[in-house]
């Protein structure tokens, strides 16, 4: 069975095929843990399913969980009861959507125009354009990532629970008791990780935006929106091929940057954290036996 998962506050989110729970750390030290029913978006309609279809909508179900997870995991991190609305997580999103936007689409043509410029010469070559454009944009996502954890003790420790995820789902894939001492001799580093995935976005944008017109900034930056779904598509359908063939070595090869870049995005956790992480993965796991027993009954409570 295969499962996936995200670090929240003080905390990890983990999804199997039909349930998504997540256990948080508590101002009073307990772990609370929360499970509850998910049906996929792609199993309710074969066009869904399809290739590069089926991973931007799986992306998209992944942002709007882990913007509900990580808003639920922060009222229990911090002891609020108060839990955030619909309409405030979706404000949420778009706001990191918008700040995306800026950062990842926006700012590398506006940077790669101002390049040619600086120069004094225009680049007019889509392919130079999207090289020069692909390498700032790679350079920002490395930035971005080393000033937030520079400037934020929070993001240290957020970085840490995402190695306790990895580390929590390398253990049960290697077939081996869930319990902290079976994570200590294995790395924070997954192959079906999120870094990656951006990683592999960055690059294969670089591919598919030299097919886009770079004329006039705004037409630029507007057809790179518009294929962005494929992009995330393609990349979504590469990392589950290279999950499922990581130990051809051209594979090994093309997943190493990948990989590298994870070391910027997780931290080494303490058996406390990888404790939190083992207890969202027993709880998804645990429902899911449930399932093959009562079927209605498994799907239909939400435990808590």
């Amino acid at each position: 069975m295969r499962v996936g998962g995200q670090a929240i506050m003080e905390g990890v989110l983990m999804r199997s095929p039909n349930f998504w729970g997540m256990a948080v750390r508590a101002p009073d030290g307990n772990v609370e843990v929360q499970a509850e029913p998910f049906r996929s978006v792609t199993r309710k309609s074969k066009l869904f399913r399809l290739p590069v279809i089926r991973g931007f909508l799986s992306l998209a179900e992944t942002l709007w969980l882990g913007m509900k997870a990580l808003a639920l995991s922060t009222n229990v991190a911090l002891g609020e009861e108060e839990d955030l609305s619909k309409k405030e997580i979706a404000i949420t999103m778009i706001f990191g959507l918008g700040l995306a936007f800026l950062l990842f689409l926006a700012a590398p043509v506006l940077g790669t125009k101002g390049v040619g410029a600086l120069l004094g010469v225009g680049i007019e070559n889509p392919i130079l354009f999207n090289l020069v454009e692909g390498a700032i944009r790679i350079a920002i996502f490395i930035l971005y990532l080393l000033i937030i954890t520079a400037v934020s003790k929070d993001i240290k420790r957020f970085f840490a629970y995402h190695g306790a995820e990895h580390k929590a789902i390398k253990v049960y894939e290697r077939g081996e008791e869930l319990v902290p001492e079976n994570a200590r001799k294995l790395d924070t580093m997954h192959v079906r990780c999120g870094t990656s995935f951006v990683l592999y976005v960055l690059v294969l944008s670089i591919l598919v935006f030299s097919l886009l017109p770079i004329d006039w900034w705004v037409e630029a930056v507007a057809s790179r929106v518009v294929v962005i779904p494929l992009v995330a598509g393609i990349a979504f359908e590469f990392i589950m091929w290279s999950a499922r063939n990581q130990d051809n070595p051209v594979v090994k090869a093309l997943i190493w940057p990948g990989l590298q870049m994870q070391k910027l995005t997780t931290r080494e956790p303490s058996d406390d954290m990888v404790e939190v992480a083992m207890a969202s993965l027993k709880k998804v796991l645990g429902m899911e036996e449930e399932a093959k027993i009562a079927p209605n009954e498994a799907t239909n409570k939400l435990v808590i």
